[in-house]
């Protein structure tokens, strides 16, 4: 649900409308992960963008080629790097993920996260 007023624009991150935003099944280490997300603002340049997604359990690499801050909304999620280490996040937590970091995803309960997302060249929702 959007709503304008003056030069503020309000969305809800627990009501937006999601589409199917499928999980690359070679990244897939465990589970059926089901992915849907949301786009809600996006710049002219397409260089920023935020929005919600949504992942059912399993076990899954997302490679971040772009900067990302996420804030759980619901459920729990241990992230870790390649190299690093895990991180478990669940509602209220707020993570960074720097361009060019592959992580490893493994949603325990379906994870329902916001995210900001700065794309240097503007081709990830091109």
């Amino acid at each position: 649900m959007t709503e304008r007023t003056a030069d503020v624009i309000k969305d809800s991150v627990t009501e937006a409308n999601l589409h199917p935003a499928p999980i690359n099944p070679d990244d897939v280490v465990d589970g059926d992960p089901q992915g849907a997300s949301a786009i809600l603002r996006q710049s002219d340049d397409k260089t920023l963008q935020n929005g919600v997604w949504e992942c059912t359990p399993g076990k899954f690499y997302l490679p971040h080629n772009y900067e990302e801050t996420v804030t759980v909304l619901k459920g729990r999620v241990t992230v870790t790097p390649e190299g690093g280490e895990p991180t478990e996040l669940g509602p209220g937590d707020t993570a960074f993920f720097p361009a060019g970091t592959r992580v490893l995803w493994e949603v325990h309960e379906t994870l329902r996260k916001s995210w900001h997302i700065y794309d240097e060249d503007g081709t990830l929702f091109a």
